[in-house]
């Protein structure tokens, strides 16, 4: 037990020093957004192809590769990454005609496994062709990655279980039995280190360990997180293998122990709950290597103290305390990493969650086995001649193979909750349609674009500037379609202050109603047309522009508010002329980065604009001869509507 205890204090040590050093390590990245999207079509061939993740990658030079639908490759430039390693970008050399084109893509997650899938996007009238719109992504070289990862575990277990079982028969020896066998320590550290140079190369190799091996540098390696890691596996494994050659093979449980902390970095766990996670993983590691490890050596022994059953009990006996100690650890860390990495809702329903209940259950095998050997060593211990009981054999193949699942589980990414947060809000699929308004005093922006919803709620703080991220928001959202039927649609947070919906828009002018909260501020509900499909309009906007340009005098009515709760604001009226009015306003130079033609209503062309960049909406309603009737424009603190009254109209 002492020794154990020793172990895990090592590893946790060596893990809190390289958190300091290193900063935590992510998992399996998962591909959110596309652009173009997924199994969408563009009108035109895009200028670049992006790639958004939940999770920062790296990139090599062939990350992101185009093909038409001949097979052939289209001429792209080196991906670069963006957004704090999670967008991944590749410009087009050249422009594309129509028809169906297929992206292959393939990053290094923050574990250090290479992931890689592709999809379709069409340009012009191709969207038939195409399917549902969703990505895949997968570990290149999981089978590479699954026996190696085995392998490794294996290792840990010879060597961090073979001194902890050769001091453990040591100890419970006498003068007369013969000496018991040494460990595999030597054997242990060699099928480490090979091991985790094959893990480097399949880093370096985009998954394949030939290809990998070719590129094997220490430059290669430095130069991401995934591959420093990667780096030091390979150097501890290194010194183990030199203090077994000095004969100090105890000096070499600290190069394995920082092994351990490696590998905790870059498991599953550390990049669902950073640091936390990583201990989990680390002290699980070690409990189950001691667990294996310490059983094969004590198994061996008692094959080489056969016929001193007297002794062999003993050792037997002391063996099954420390593995008890051992199966509270395994079981206590795999139960907490389990709820880290799966939700219970899905633990039946994922492949993830299937294999993960198979190795609970193995565990579960493995200690009946146990007490089962203890129970035998106990009822026949006359007859016992002091070798390996067989149910300690079965015991050793089953944890065998629980390391084999652990190394399977590494390579495969963790089941996703479709409604969990995602950091940021998924890009604009295609042209949008934007919106703005205040509920109470909370600014609502809204952007809606192909298949989805996408709202920004923001509050003014203290000076009265934008302050989005010091609020905790609530909103619930209802769409009622042109036809009638109302819905509530699921939302699903992404960022602070942001709420994303998939929403398949139905033709014509839908109604959509938002109810918006956040802590200290006056909330309230608010009511929002959206017009599909969107019709971009930038000349209309320039129409609109020289229109006003040609207005001499004429009266703006004019009510500001910055709390909608309290009503519109009390009416004010300035006379000014068109250009001294377009001076002062965003639209001036006839130019938005969105513009989007909205149905006409009693005559009047209606104009939406946003601009995102400061978080401005603003709609237009224009007059047959371009002049602006009406306007209303949404900030994040105030709410302004217009009316202008020229000298030859009656007033609006």
């Amino acid at each position: 037990m002492r020794t154990l205890i020793r172990l895990v204090g090592l590893v946790v040590t060596g893990l809190v020093l390289l958190v300091v050093m290193a900063g935590p390590a992510s998992a399996h990245a998962t591909l959110l957004f596309t652009g173009p999207a997924a199994d969408g079509t563009v009108p035109d061939g895009p200028g670049a192809l992006t790639l958004i993740f939940d999770q920062p990658v790296t990139v090599t030079g062939s990350s992101v590769r185009l093909f038409d639908a001949d097979g052939r490759a289209v001429p792209t430039e080196r991906a670069g990454v963006g957004d704090g390693g999670r967008s991944v970008t590749a410009a087009v050399d050249q422009r594309v005609g129509g028809g169906v084109y297929t992206v292959a893509w393939q990053v290094v997650a923050g574990d250090g496994d290479v992931m890689g899938g592709e999809y379709r996007f069409a340009v012009g009238p191709a969207a038939s062709t195409l399917g549902n719109g969703q990505t895949s992504s997968a570990t290149k070289g999981v089978g590479w990655v699954t026996v190696l990862r085995w392998l490794l575990f294996v290792a840990l277990a010879l060597y961090l279980g073979g001194l902890a079982g050769q001091r453990l028969t040591h100890h419970h020896r006498d003068e007369t039995t013969p000496d018991p066998p040494r460990p595999w320590l030597l054997p242990g550290a060699l099928a480490g280190l090979v091991t985790t140079l094959g893990l480097a190369a399949l880093l370096v190799g985009d998954g394949s360990p030939i290809r990998g091996l070719a590129r094997l540098t220490p430059a290669a390696l430095l130069e991401t997180g995934p591959g420093r890691l990667a780096a030091v596996q390979v150097a501890g494994f290194a010194l183990a293998v030199l203090a077994v050659l000095a004969r100090r093979a105890g000096w070499g449980a600290v190069p394995v122990g920082v092994v351990v902390v490696a590998e905790a970095l870059r498991a599953h766990p550390q990049g669902r709950q950073p640091g936390s996670g990583a201990l989990l993983t680390a002290v699980h590691l070690v409990a189950v290597a001691v667990w294996v490890g310490a059983l094969v050596q004590v198994l061996r022994t008692l094959a080489v103290w056969r016929g001193r059953p007297g002794v062999g009990r003993v050792l037997l006996g002391a063996y099954a305390r420390l593995a008890l100690w051992l199966l509270a650890l395994v079981v206590a860390t795999g139960g907490l990493s389990a709820l880290v990495l799966v939700p219970l809702n899905r633990v039946v329903t994922t492949g993830y969650g299937q294999l993960l209940l198979v190795k609970i259950a193995l565990v579960v095998v493995a200690a009946v086995l146990a007490l089962t050997a203890r129970w035998h060593l106990r009822r026949a211990a006359a007859a016992h001649d002091g070798g390996p009981p067989r149910p300690a054999r079965l015991e050793a193949g089953v944890l065998v193979g629980v390391l084999g699942l652990s190394g399977l589980l590494t390579a495969l990414p963790t089941p996703t909750d479709p409604k969990a947060p995602l950091p940021f809000a998924p890009p604009a699929a295609g042209p949008v349609v934007p919106a703005g308004t205040l509920a109470g005093q909370i600014g609502v922006a809204v952007r809606a674009s192909d298949g989805q919803l996408v709202v920004q709620l923001s509050t003014p703080d203290a000076t009265g500037e934008p302050a989005a991220s010091q609020a905790d928001y609530q909103m619930s959202a209802a769409l009622a379609d042109p036809d009638g039927p109302s819905r509530t649609l699921t939302l699903r947070g992404c960022g602070s202050g942001c709420f994303t919906a998939p929403v398949g828009w139905p033709e014509g002018t839908s109604r959509l109603t938002l109810t918006a909260a956040a802590d200290g501020w006056t909330g309230g509900r608010t009511s929002l047309a959206v017009a599909w499909p969107p019709r971009p309009d930038p000349e209309l906007l320039r129409e609109a522009v020289a229109a006003m340009r040609q207005v001499g005098q004429f009266t703006l009515h004019e009510r500001v508010t910055s709390d909608t709760s309290r009503g519109l604001g009390t009416p004010s009226a300035l006379s000014l002329s068109g250009a001294r009015f377009l001076d002062s306003e965003p639209y001036g130079s006839g130019q938005a980065p969105v513009t989007t033609r909205l149905d006409s209503t009693d005559g009047q062309t209606r104009l939406a604009l946003a601009y995102p960049a400061e978080s401005l909406q603003i709609e237009l309603a224009l007059a047959p001869d371009g002049k602006i009737i009406r306007e209303v424009l949404a900030a994040p603190k105030h709410l302004i509507t217009r009316s202008f009254v020229y000298p030859d109209h009656d007033a609006p």
